[in-house]
């Protein structure tokens, strides 16, 4: 086994997190099982599990590439937070991981003010710029933990057989038609097509549209 250190437990960690439901139910006596150790030594390395997770949220911010700066405004924040979304595709509870933690790092603190200083360099005043990247990490954050939360019922239905479940959804779909719901019955139709990574892009399209023509008035 290899040496204990604490970029080892991280990245244990990260692992298990895919066979829990949320951050709340991985526990240190978890990751020391797994790690064939004592959970005192998590302690040696961590304060605590919200320092381990501290740690855990910057160890997926460090993966996050920066932009070409050559690149427009436009096409710089797009790759930015495309990169950001490919990154948190690869980790279970990415997202949950981000909010539930406190950006006190350098290299969380230098991502956000690399992207707001992507909107001020094109000339957007400092609180435009703020409100604009909140905005868009909130599109990422809550579609990222909505997928999520989606496949964890997709799990319950498919594999575990919830036949509660199973009759929600089906709920939908019926009182969307007898209701004629029609925004909701094109709403689910679209969301069957497009996989998450496309409905992230439509999302920052809009976003993007919205600020060129505020900046260009």
């Amino acid at each position: 086994m290899a040496k204990v250190s604490a970029n080892l437990i991280k990245q244990t960690a990260l692992k298990l997190l895919a066979n829990e439901p949320s951050l709340a139910s991985l526990s240190l006596r978890t990751i020391a099982t797994a790690l064939k150790i004592d959970v005192s030594t998590i302690y040696w390395y961590f304060e605590n599990k919200q320092a381990l997770l501290q740690a855990m949220a910057d160890y997926i911010a460090d993966e996050i590439t920066f932009p070409d700066l050559s690149l427009s405004w436009q096409e710089q924040l797009t790759q930015l937070y495309t990169n950001t979304f490919n990154v948190y595709s690869q980790y279970s509870h990415a997202a949950e991981l981000m909010i539930s933690t406190i950006p006190s790092t350098k290299t969380r603190l230098q991502l956000i003010d690399h992207s707001i200083g992507i909107l001020v360099t094109a000339g957007f005043d400092e609180d435009q710029s703020n409100t604009a990247i909140s905005s868009i990490d909130f599109l990422l954050t809550g579609l990222v933990i909505d997928l999520t939360t989606e496949n964890q019922f997709r799990t319950k239905i498919t594999t575990n057989g919830d036949d509660y479940l199973a009759k929600q959804v089906k709920q939908i779909h019926s009182i969307a038609e007898k209701e004629d719901l029609i925004h909701m019955q094109t709403s689910i139709k679209k969301r069957s097509e497009r996989t998450p990574k496309k409905q992230f892009e439509e999302g920052m399209r809009l976003i993007i549209r919205g600020l060129s023509a505020s900046n260009r008035g």
